[in-house]
């Protein structure tokens, strides 16, 4: 199938898999072995010159396994479809969204760089960013979705960035980020530039249309997308790719047989999932925002001409997502009777899956983050991110409005 152009959600059905291969398999066996046999004691020495010589594969050559936590079989399928997603050359498979950023990071940065990022991100992002690359020596300058070439430069006073990182749209205030300014600054100074795709994924956004270097995700989300696994993903160009994976054999960052498994299993179903849930947030956003126990409701279908994103988010994105973030009137107290009052929707952290859940931001996900800083963000205590999933409509929206009468 490589030879012949596809559509992604074909790709996720079949690539990546020959059943000749795999015993006429119509299904991706699952390799749960930690260890592989090799063919000849050439075909041993050939992998290793490979993996850690430095050597490249030729054209077409295959080296095969040796160990599960270098790569497998599994791997390799779930890395070929989510490079079809993202329409870039390759990609890779983490244990988690926060192993494959800290991956990245350290593969890029060194003692004495700096990395632009936007903000709001992920809480974990920020610590990453901040706390343990700052601890390496990295300087971390964030910048805001309002921010031009022209801005970041003078938040650069001199400096020149090895990486530019942005999460659009944003943890959790749904900012929209113009990917055009970050590919612009970064370019300007010959920094990679790396886009956080978690809240839209491929269905909605492709980053790399955009000329973004490498599109990240927290897999566990919408990718996996049955809240049963943790995994992250990064794709992009070889050239960068490489170097990542080669760091990824040496560090164990590497995504289980069985993650991988099913991970390709669940990306058989992203874009009917995605559409679904979209369509489901769409409609909880109307009714959010006309309702009088809500003070503030984001989500990209509530964008209008001449609001902050919106030319980004047309020019961008397909669709506004899943993520609805909102708040209710009052503070504490209220957001907790709401919460409290939930039948249908689950208060849990993570989001992307089939079930509809609510967190709060400020006590979860962006809790490392000071609380000066969280408020100037847009994030309160009375702040609901919500993700939308496949029930139906009508009952996610009788099961706000009956919990918000309480709040």
């Amino acid at each position: 199938m490589a030879d012949i152009p596809v559509d992604p959600q074909t790709s996720s059905i079949s690539g990546g898999n020959d059943p000749a291969r795999n015993q006429g398999s119509l299904r991706v066996p699952l390799y749960e072995t930690s260890t592989f046999v090799f063919e000849s004691a050439e075909a041993g020495r050939r992998y290793f010159e490979v993996v850690y010589g430095g050597a490249s594969t030729e054209p077409g050559e295959e080296i095969g396994y040796s160990y599960s936590r270098l790569d497998a079989p599994n791997l390799r399928v779930a890395e070929e479809r989510i490079a079809a997603w993202e329409e870039c050359e390759d990609a890779l498979v983490f244990n988690s969204g926060t192993a494959a950023m800290a991956t990245v990071f350290m593969r890029v940065l060194r003692p004495g760089d700096t990395v632009l990022h936007s903000t709001p991100v992920y809480g974990g992002t920020a610590s990453l960013l901040r706390g343990v690359m700052g601890e390496f020596g990295v300087t971390a300058i964030p910048f805001g979705p309002e921010d031009t070439i022209d801005d970041l430069e003078a938040k650069l006073d001199g400096r020149s960035p090895k990486l530019v990182f942005v999460e659009t749209p944003a943890n959790p205030t749904n900012d929209v980020f113009d990917l055009e300014v970050v590919v612009g600054i970064a370019r300007r100074h010959g920094a990679v530039s790396v886009c956080d795709n978690t809240f839209l994924s491929p269905v909605w956004q492709r980053p790399a249309r955009h000329g973004i270097d490498l599109v990240a995700h927290s897999a566990t989300k919408y990718l996996g997308g049955h809240s049963d696994i943790t995994a992250g993903a990064v794709a992009g160009p070889r050239e960068l790719i490489e170097p990542i994976r080669k760091l990824r054999y040496q560090i164990g960052t590497t995504a289980q047989p069985w993650t991988a498994w099913m991970l390709t299993r669940s990306l058989e179903t992203l874009q009917v999932r995605v559409e679904r849930q979209t369509g489901n947030a769409t409609r909880l956003a109307e009714f959010l925002s006309a309702h009088p126990k809500v003070t503030r409701v984001s989500h990209l279908s509530l964008l209008r001409p001449g609001d902050r994103g919106y030319e980004a988010y047309r020019k961008q994105a397909a669709g506004p997502g899943a993520m609805v973030t909102f708040d209710v009137a009052g503070g504490e107290e209220e957001v907790f009777r709401f919460l409290d009052s939930l039948r249908v929707i689950r208060h849990a952290v993570s989001l992307g899956g089939t079930e509809t859940i609510v967190s709060l931001p400020w006590y979860a996900s962006h809790a490392n983050i000071p609380a000066e800083e969280r408020l100037a963000l847009g994030i309160a205590q009375s702040t609901v991110r919500m993700s939308v999933g496949l029930e139906a409509a009508d009952d996610l929206i009788a099961d706000l409005s009956q919990a918000l009468e309480r709040a």
